[in-house]
């Protein structure tokens, strides 16, 4: 191990490296002069004799520095590398689960097409039986046109897979749903909202990920408006959408935001909080005016510039950064909210993550099979804020109360049929 500590290393700059058993202080003196960070994480034998060594950085060039060095160094005494992000990557990290036995020419049976007669006879009488006769209910379609993939330019929409995979795989895990990670190539709003209308009738909800707040902001605009005609027979169902920064981020920080200034002694209804560059956040603005937070001052940076932001910072609780200020004005609690660039998971109690308020409202809006409203973000919101631990702002997401905490609190929200839904 290198003198340094691990804090700043992360196995997303890792490499598992294959080595003859003799060549283990060559690897040391690699290490020890490396420019950055590194820490071995395991040492243990390898197959056929050598030995198994896993290296973990503090940032891409460190990892390249490293994997070079010990080419050059080991030379034939460096077997193999290998990348676990890659590795990972190339497992497509979710998979599906046959529910339904196939063991017997009986069970076969009930998968053949007359059974499949019998239930579409049913469904085709009884719309409303299509959730209690098939998987649906429990199927998620977690959708992005690559528009807002972390702090990349917009992708095509096959480069944006590994991150929808991931997002998937974190929503499996906390919901116990089936999440379907689908990238799409849409050409504009309107064309990704007809995209999410064809795919209504197959998932009990759909989830836009990694797509750029305006085309969000656009694709709701287009569901709210009239549907095309349909025949009376064949209804449309209209979507249950919800997204990763109305129904995730903007939840999470107004949570946060709330306990910063609880934490600081100051009463969310008398305290004054800016939103630097609001767009970013969605619906932010309104969920902390809904949230209790009567005095909210809305600032664009590019049009006002930073000095402006300064000289009014000393009338300031709490300032929300959702821009990512170079040199931020000093006094004002600071609350960094930064889609493109979120916090490490296990440093996500002191900053918001899409994860702490996503999973639970994607539960709560399943099971009632209808959109997220604002009465239901606001009760997600003082959820999130109620299970943060003593000392931090905000729960860790995947914290195992965390979620049916926020979907027990949302879901009265959702079947009270005097609240007012939105999309």
């Amino acid at each position: 191990m290198t003198p340094h500590g691990s804090a700043a290393v992360s196995a997303a700059f890792g490499v598992a490296v294959y080595v003859s058993a003799q060549a283990r202080p060559a690897v040391d003196a690699v290490l020890a002069r490396n420019p950055g960070m590194a820490v071995i994480q395991a040492d243990e034998p390898g197959p056929d004799g050598c030995r198994r060594i896993i290296v973990d950085a503090d940032s891409g060039p460190t990892l390249s520095w490293l994997v070079e060095a010990l080419r050059e160094t080991l030379g034939a005494d460096l077997l193999r590398t290998e990348d676990p992000v890659f590795t990972v990557a190339s497992t497509g990290k979710l998979g599906q689960q046959l529910r339904a036995s196939t063991a017997t020419g009986r069970d076969l049976a009930l998968l053949d097409a007359d059974a499949d007669r019998r239930v579409i006879r049913h469904l085709v009488a009884h719309p409303g039986h299509v959730d209690r006769f098939s998987g649906r209910a429990r199927r998620v379609a977690l959708l992005s046109d690559a528009s807002a993939v972390l702090d990349f330019e917009s992708l095509p929409a096959e480069a944006a897979l590994p991150a929808v995979e991931s997002q998937a795989a974190h929503l499996h895990r906390e919901t116990g749903l089936d999440v379907v990670p689908i990238p799409l190539s849409a050409c504009g709003p309107d064309e990704l909202a007809a995209m999410i209308r064809m795919m209504a009738p197959g998932f009990g909800a759909s989830v836009l990920v990694h797509t750029h707040v305006r085309h969000i902001d656009a694709v709701r605009a287009t569901l709210r408006a009239a549907p095309a005609p349909q025949p009376a027979s064949h209804p449309v169902p209209h979507p249950v959408l919800l997204d990763a920064i109305n129904d995730g981020l903007a939840v999470a920080a107004a949570a946060a935001a709330l306990n910063h200034l609880r934490r600081r002694g100051v009463d969310p209804r008398h305290a004054r909080v800016a939103v630097v560059d609001p767009q970013r956040g969605g619906d932010l603005a309104g969920l902390l005016l809904a949230a209790g937070i009567r005095d909210l001052m809305l600032y664009d940076p590019v049009a006002y510039g930073v000095t402006l932001l300064h000289e009014l910072a000393g009338r300031l609780d709490l300032l929300v950064d959702l821009i990512g200020l170079a040199a931020p004005p000093e006094g004002p609690a600071l609350l960094r909210v930064r889609p493109e660039s979120p916090p490490l998971l296990p440093q996500a109690t002191d900053g918001p993550r899409p994860l702490h308020a996503l999973p639970g409202l994607l539960r709560a809006a399943v099971t009632a099979h209808c959109p997220i409203n604002m009465a239901a973000r606001v009760a997600a919101v003082h959820a999130i804020a109620a299970q943060a631990p003593f000392g931090a702002l905000l729960p860790r997401p995947d914290h195992p109360r965390l979620a049916p905490a926020v979907a027990d609190a949302a879901l009265p929200a959702l079947t009270d049929t005097d609240t007012d839904s939105a999309t």
